[in-house]
C-alpha cells in the first residue's frame, strides 16, 4: 500500500496533512524552552522556516520512502493518518479555518 492509497483510505487531503503538521508545529513553538534566546535562535537561524517549507510533501515522501525501506509498518503510518483525520474533522466542523 502506498502513501496515496492510505491519505484516499482515511480521505485526507494535502491541505489536511498541512493542517495536522502546523498544528504539530504550533504545539512546539508553544512548549520551546522558556529561554527566549533560544527560541529567537530558532527562529532567526531558519529552523523554523526550512520546517514548514514544504511540510506537508516532505513529510509524505519522508513516510512513503520509509515505508518502501521498510523502516515503518504501515500501521505506525495509519496512526499518524487516524489523528490527521480527526483533526481535519474537527477543522471542517468548526468552520474556524476554511478549507485552502
Amino acid at each position: 500500500m502506498t502513501i496515496a492509497q492510505l491519505m484516499k483510505e482515511y480521505n485526507l487531503e494535502i491541505d489536511d496533512i498541512r493542517w495536522y503538521l502546523s498544528i504539530l508545529e504550533a504545539d512546539k513553538l508553544m512548549n520551546f524552552p522558556r529561554d527566549r534566546k533560544e527560541l529567537t535562535r530558532y527562529i532567526w537561524s531558519g529552523e523554523l522556516s526550512d520546517n514548514l517549507y514544504n511540510m506537508e510533501e516532505n513529510y509524505l515522501s519522508s513516510l512513503q520512502e520509509q515505508m518502501d525501506r521498510n523502516i515503518t509498518d504501515e500501521s505506525n503510518i495509519r496512526d499518524f493518518f487516524k489523528e490527521a483525520e480527526l483533526t481535519a474533522s474537527k477543522r471542517k466542523r468548526s468552520g474556524d479555518i476554511p478549507n485552502l
